[in-house]
């Protein structure tokens, strides 16, 4: 009840002071402020985002305490949280000399110092601090980020252990732990601590959650459904745990379970597109392609840049041939993200299977401008050229793939093909049998592009000498 008061007393305070500096300005007076008010103006407006009223309240204060060391320091906090990190610095350097044992200042000057990628010295500054005050969580946050920013996870996952430990809530905290140890593939020691905390705090819905992450990103999804059901049953109100555990169910290939999962989120939180487009997924597990296409389009009704969701009823239309259907929506997918490739790979599929050549070989060109991307992809471009008669182009298309895939035997057969197709057999002979060196049992592929030589005999005796 005290405590009440005291907030609601201290609100209407920081509300009069708000209402005497507002008079000021609006009326062009000069009015007296002592150095502690002028700090809370400086810390609501800079919480506020108010530019031009910090900028008074700083003048003010230079006028009215031109030596508060407080004062000067408030100002380089200004300048740091305005993305002015070197004005801050030579303000801090200004002040130095008096100012260096101030607690305030030295947290500042270590702020300053990271906001200028100067991480190893702010380390040493927080240090300091954090020997004066141990306990201080904002010291230990900053310790962490840190040494992250570094790439000691070690030891930011020392500091990360301590806030969990001292504030159960530190969501924050609790997050950057868990992927400092996905980092370091620490995910045993990581379960180590989850457990080690919940004998502490059996009751924690956070840290059942946690545990059932680093279960499930170790792809122990079994675990980490229990975990997350122990989780929901703390908080049923915890909707991270019910869709990480519908994740999972989907994972181990348990759709139904997975749909209800995910649907019973419904009664906490509106649901978005994402999740829509997971239950899509989970029915298109199931083979329920009509059920799928429905939640598909759910998802795109809510979120029209969800790439990923048009995509996936553009594979679902060209599953079912549905082939002009399907150009729309994977147009509409590479509209929303131009350089995913198998966006790219999927419209000039559905392109050449519609006959639309030229965009097909349009869409190819583009996929391969990504550079090393999947042998399949490569050897359908190729396999387009030579369906044009453009076998020369078919070969260079193929060459520059062995650049990325110099042990993909499939693309040494399709060269050999092309080569006997031509006529050049002295040529072919090379790639055939660097071919057969690598993957002898797909020396049929040959036959797809040359059956005839099933009957040469020359070719029979080189199969027969690589036969194992």
């Amino acid at each position: 009840m005290f405590k009440e008061e005291f907030d609601f007393n201290e609100d209407q305070k920081i509300t009069s002071l708000i209402n005497r500096f507002n008079e000021m300005i609006n009326n062009n007076l000069d009015y007296y402020f002592d150095s502690d008010e002028l700090e809370q103006l400086i810390d609501y407006f800079i919480e506020n985002e108010d530019i031009d009223k910090i900028k008074i309240a700083i003048k003010l204060a230079d006028k009215l305490f031109p030596f508060s060391t407080e004062l000067q320091i408030k100002k380089a906090q200004v300048l740091v949280s305005f993305d002015k990190a070197k004005y801050a610095l030579k303000q801090l350097k200004k002040i130095r000399a008096f100012a260096y044992n101030n607690d305030d200042y030295l947290f500042t000057l270590a702020i300053t110092l990271s906001k200028l990628d100067f991480h190893k010295k702010a380390i040493k500054i927080f240090n300091k601090i954090e020997e004066k005050d141990p306990k201080n969580d904002e010291v230990i946050s900053c310790l962490a980020f840190e040494y992250q920013s570094i790439g000691d996870y070690k030891k930011s996952i020392h500091y990360l252990k301590k806030l969990v430990v001292s504030n159960k809530s530190n969501e924050n905290a609790w997050h950057s732990l868990i992927l400092c140890y996905e980092i370091e593939t620490k995910f045993d020691e990581g379960i180590k601590f989850c457990k080690k905390y919940i004998d502490f705090d059996p009751y924690n819905s956070n840290a059942w959650h946690y545990l059932g992450m680093l279960y499930q990103k170790k792809n122990d999804f079994l675990n980490a459904i229990e975990s997350y059901d122990f989780s929901i049953a703390i908080n049923t109100q915890n909707l991270k745990s019910y869709i990480n555990k519908a994740e999972c169910l989907s994972n181990e290939g348990y759709y139904e379970k997975a749909i209800d999962t995910f649907k019973s989120t419904f009664k906490i939180k509106k649901p978005n597109a994402l999740i829509f487009k997971n239950i899509a997924e989970c029915y298109e597990g199931l083979d329920k392609l009509d059920k799928a296409l429905a939640y598909y389009h759910k998802s795109i009704n809510l979120e029209k840049n969800l790439a990923d969701s048009w995509y996936s009823i553009a594979l679902i239309y060209n599953l079912q041939d549905k082939n002009f259907e399907a150009i729309h929506y994977i147009k509409k997918a590479i509209e929303i993200n131009n350089e995913n490739v198998d966006y790219l790979f999927l419209c000039a599929e559905i392109q050449e299977k519609i006959g639309f050549i030229e965009e097909a070989e349009i869409a190819y060109k583009k996929v391969i401008l990504l550079k090393n991307v999947e042998p399949e992809i490569w050897l359908c471009y190729s396999n387009l050229l030579f369906q044009k008669n453009q076998i020369n182009d078919a070969i260079h298309v193929l060459k520059e793939a062995l650049n990325y895939h110099k042990k993909n035997s499939e693309i040494y057969y399709r060269i050999a093909a092309y080569l006997i197709v031509k006529n050049e057999n002295i040529k072919a002979n090379i790639y055939l049998k660097k071919a057969l060196k690598i993957n002898f049992e797909k020396h049929t592929e040959i036959f797809r592009y040359a059956p005839f030589m099933k009957d040469d005999q020359s070719f029979i005796n080189l199969i027969n000498n690589y036969k194992k």
